[in-house]
């Protein structure tokens, strides 16, 4: 005997089946793009304050756009670029401090940098790249303190180091700045 086509079985199976389709044209098709900056050449407010030879920019401020369309004094980003007009490194200023998402790019576009402020301190998750693509190290930073543990990749993105952050963590080879002793910690 023939199930009846809207059955709730087979209904059930038939949406299993095609969900199943659709997840796997959407992973198969769903390319990441690399992160763009905040600010780009295209970002009303913008304003070129050094340029390369060749007049092509070097780096851009933007400055925050008024009710009634004019550009104000209030510096709210900046973006560099590297001659070949590829986006070098930028992000959201508040206070002329870093705030927000702030990336730097290799010359080939390709991230180099991935980091996160908050009044111009790094807050939250922070990756560096190798030009191949595979990170160098990332971690966490809790308002500019490296906080959690931290990870080392080779050059092929195998992890080769993992080290919890504390107050008796030595400075990597990397980063200075990132597990350096505390100055008024007890060994």
């Amino acid at each position: 005997m023939k199930k009846p086509f809207l059955s709730t079985k087979n209904l059930f199976y038939r949406g299993l089946w095609i969900f199943g389709i659709l997840f796997f044209i959407t992973a198969c098709c769903n390319k990441q793009e690399p992160p763009k900056l905040v600010f780009d050449l295209d970002t009303p407010g913008g304003e070129v304050v050094a340029s390369f030879e060749d007049d092509t920019p070097q780096v851009v401020f933007f400055y925050k756009i008024d009710e009634r369309g004019e550009t104000t004094q209030e510096q709210i980003g900046v973006a560099e670029y590297y001659p070949n007009m590829q986006e070098r490194l930028g992000g959201a200023l508040s206070n002329g401090k870093r705030e927000g998402q702030w990336y730097a790019f290799f010359p080939d576009g390709s991230i180099q940098t991935d980091a996160f402020y908050i009044n111009g301190i790094e807050h939250g998750d922070y990756i560096v790249y190798r030009d191949n693509g595979h990170p160098i190290y990332k971690g966490h930073y809790e308002h500019g303190n490296c906080d959690g543990t931290w990870y080392w990749f080779d050059e092929n993105g195998k992890q080769i180091k993992k080290i919890k952050a504390d107050a008796k963590t030595i400075a990597c080879e990397y980063c200075k700045k990132c597990f350096t002793l505390k100055e008024n910690s007890k060994k």
